[in-house]
């Protein structure tokens, strides 16, 4: 992140100031484009005001959030964004020229449902005049992973000018092998200019799940914590139970029973037991796991193969809760059980 104003620029020394650094970083080895944006990705926040040309304000309250994003050079190539229909922006968007934007498919479905965005006019807050709509693209997060889809507006530099830019580089190879070059040539284009961290992508990436991750790890150790407790509780249950039949399984045993007949009599009752909870587990586990969808990312809370792998991880832990017990009742001795029973 630089900010020009910050150190004092005017407008012009500004547009000079990234047209300074765009060029010397553009002949680095190791880059393979660049552009400038005014948000970092997913820290974005939405501005209210956005009007519609042919949408009546229904009241004071009635105002339009979008996404505001002010960009120059190859923007939607370097971040990966694809133009869905119409134009990206190009040299002939100048400030003289008719204004214009780009939307992505979330605003332009909205209030364009079936017909094209291309040619509409909307306006931004604090504007007074119309922008002509002339390319729609792909929706993307904005402010964090796994939110609902946003509107956004892409606006040009050259007719939306700002102080502050992010400079976005997509690298040719580890992104990590130009971090340290870019930086050292914005200083030398804009000594006094005071710069942010510079991040690659994983980077951001892993700042914005920070929240997600903490999430997730507390639940994992109280559910390993729950899992524990719970096989403990059931071996407990059953080695009481075949405690407690010790006189019934020497019996069993001596009018013929083998080990083998005890054991598998043993884990038939107390799987019993534990897929009885399992499925009563699932079934109430299905709508509450709806509650953690924000915390998933491209995963559905009720993906089918997540669901099982926790039922099957349930059933071989209590299985072992089980096999414990069942495998000392299949050792009883008969005449000591039937003695001491």
């Amino acid at each position: 992140m630089t900010n020009p104003g910050q150190a004092g620029y005017g407008k012009a020394q500004t547009k000079a100031f990234y047209q300074d650094v765009t060029q010397r970083v553009a002949q680095m080895p190791g880059v393979e484009s660049l552009a400038w944006a005014s948000n970092i990705p997913l820290w974005a926040n939405p501005v209210n005001g956005l009007q519609v040309e042919g949408r009546q304000q229904q009241s004071r309250a009635d105002q339009l959030a979008t996404i505001e994003t002010t960009i120059d050079g190859d923007y939607f190539g370097t971040a990966g964004v694809a133009v869905e229909t119409g134009r990206a922006f190009n040299s002939g968007d100048q400030e003289t020229t008719t204004p214009v934007a780009m939307v992505n498919e979330k605003l332009a479905r909205d209030f364009w449902p079936h017909s094209s965005a291309i040619g509409k006019r909307i306006r931004m807050p604090g504007e007074k005049g119309w922008r002509e709509i002339v390319g729609v693209v792909r929706n993307a997060n904005y402010t964090h992973w796994g939110e609902a889809p946003q509107r956004c507006v892409f606006l040009p530099f050259t007719q939306n000018y700002s102080d502050g830019m992010v400079l976005y580089v997509r690298s040719k190879g580890d992104p990590r092998d130009v971090l340290t070059p870019v930086q050292q040539t914005i200083h030398a284009a804009g000594p006094s200019i005071l710069m942010a961290s510079a991040r690659t992508g994983r980077e951001l990436a892993d700042g914005a799940l920070f929240q997600a991750k903490m999430g997730v790890t507390l639940l994992s150790v109280f559910g390993l914590l729950a899992l524990s407790l719970a096989s403990i509780g059931l071996y407990g249950i059953i080695a009481y139970s075949v405690n407690q039949r010790t006189r019934e399984i020497g019996l069993r045993m001596a009018l013929g029973a083998t080990g083998t007949n005890v054991l598998g009599l043993v884990l038939r009752q107390g799987m019993a037991l534990v897929l009885s909870g399992v499925v009563l587990g699932l079934v109430v586990a299905l709508p509450v796991s709806r509650l953690l969808s924000g915390m998933l990312f491209g995963l559905n809370a009720s993906d089918p193969v997540s669901v099982l792998g926790a039922a099957v991880v349930l059933l071989l832990v209590a299985l072992l809760a089980c096999y414990l017990p069942a495998r000392w009742a299949s050792r009883v001795d008969p005449s000591v059980a039937l003695r001491e029973g």
